[in-house]
């Protein structure tokens, strides 16, 4: 085997080895954007659930919400007035 041969074979090693290399960095990109996708639907399932359950309590208890935020403005501007 002649060097020019070796040099061949050695540019072919390299560039098959450059493809895979291309082919599973895809792969792991398509993995990581699979990933996050799934955590942001369930971030974002978790905020509906949270809000839903806030607007059944606003809904079912209007008049303990109304006193409780009057309770929590009053507590707020008390602290902001020193």
């Amino acid at each position: 085997m002649t060097t020019n041969d070796k040099i061949t074979n050695t540019r072919e090693t390299l560039i098959k080895d450059a493809d895979h290399l291309k082919k599973d960095a895809g792969k792991m990109i398509e993995d990581v954007q699979r990933h996050a996708y799934a955590h942001v639907d369930a971030v974002k399932d978790q905020a509906k659930d949270t809000f839903d359950l806030a607007r059944d309590f606003v809904r079912e208890r209007p008049f303990q919400f109304a006193a409780a935020a009057l309770f929590l403005g009053f507590f707020i501007g008390t602290f902001r007035r020193k």
